[in-house]
């Protein structure tokens, strides 16, 4: 069981700790970048709606692919806020680019912004969350007449398939697969258009907007918008995240626990960072990579509770 046990552990770490941490595809989908496309939307539809001088949208449009340009250059501004993004904007295209603040706020614009942002972060846990129950069952596959023990109160205690113990652990996967699902089904709904509290009197297409944004309908509650949802939404990915890393752990410690047998049975493959050598006893191998994805599963756990904790007891918005 020695080959692709390295790999495995190395796929579960990357899969259920690492998604936070990804890199950003190229282009950098920031809160600059969508405070972009949402100036590009509301160019485009208010023009079209009747709410922006059809004549004054070319100069606006122009202006604003000049600031995101120049944001695209290495060391390029990339405000993160409205306030800061909208005087690159308004020194561009003039002080009429202030038109597309029709019936808007910083407080929709910002709400559309997070969810966009944390839509794009589910949509990476998601995938790497299947490579590695797809990993998993590859390696469950191989190993279904493989005979270990089975560990109760951290002591050996009956004989069990690897295979069989493995698809337990792919159910618990699956099931944050199904919460990653269910949460991503309440955030992808649109807040462009809320602005602030109650709404506004302006002719908005509400819809348009949040097809143009990759949306597939919107919120209803301008009040739940920018201040109730703001707030239990990301509560609730925490309580996702953490689930993932309870159970990326509860892997871990089993494979610790005869790890530090003297002929364990399940060996990481040595190189690549999975072990190190001890710098006292050179014939140790310590489990790096163990030891590595476990503390970083307690760090999601820590900040997953941290979400709860900062939002508890503070008022909307």
């Amino acid at each position: 069981m020695r080959r692709g046990i390295g790999a495995l552990i190395g796929v579960m770490m990357m899969g259920s700790l690492a998604a936070p941490l990804a890199a950003q595809p190229s282009p950098r989908r920031d809160e600059f970048f969508w405070l972009g496309e949402i100036n590009k939307a509301s160019t485009v539809i208010n023009s079209e709606e009747g709410l922006l001088d059809p004549a004054l949208a070319p100069r606006i449009a122009a202006g604003l692919d000049a600031v995101l340009q120049a944001g695209a250059q290495p060391g390029g501004q990339r405000p993160n806020l409205v306030i800061t993004f909208e005087p690159l904007l308004i020194e561009a295209a003039g002080v009429e680019a202030t038109l597309l603040h029709a019936g808007r706020s910083s407080q929709d614009m910002l709400a559309t912004v997070r969810a966009a942002m944390l839509r794009d972060g589910l949509l990476r846990l998601a995938g790497q969350l299947r490579r590695t129950t797809d990993s998993m069952l590859r390696v469950a596959e191989r190993h279904a007449g493989t005979v270990v023990p089975n560990y109760t109160n951290g002591v050996a205690a009956q004989p069990n398939s690897y295979g069989h113990y493995l698809l337990g652990h792919i159910a618990g996967l699956d099931r944050d697969a199904q919460r990653l699902r269910e949460a991503y089904a309440r955030l992808d709904l649109s807040p462009m258009g809320t602005t602030v509290l109650n709404g506004t009197s302006w002719p908005l297409n509400r819809d348009r907007m949040a097809r143009y944004l990759g949306f597939p309908d919107k919120v209803d509650n301008a009040y739940d918008a920018a201040q109730i949802a703001a707030t239990d939404l990301p509560v609730e990915i925490g309580a996702v995240a953490t689930s993932i890393a309870l159970h990326a752990g509860a892997y871990i410690a089993d494979v610790m626990t005869q790890y530090a047998q003297p002929r364990p049975w399940i060996l990481l493959e040595e190189g690549g960072g999975n072990t190190y050598v001890s710098s006292a006893m050179p014939q140790k191998r310590n489990p790096g990579l163990l030891n590595d994805a476990r503390r970083q599963a307690s760090t999601v756990v820590t900040l997953g509770m941290g979400r709860a904790l900062q939002a508890h007891n503070i008022p909307p918005a």
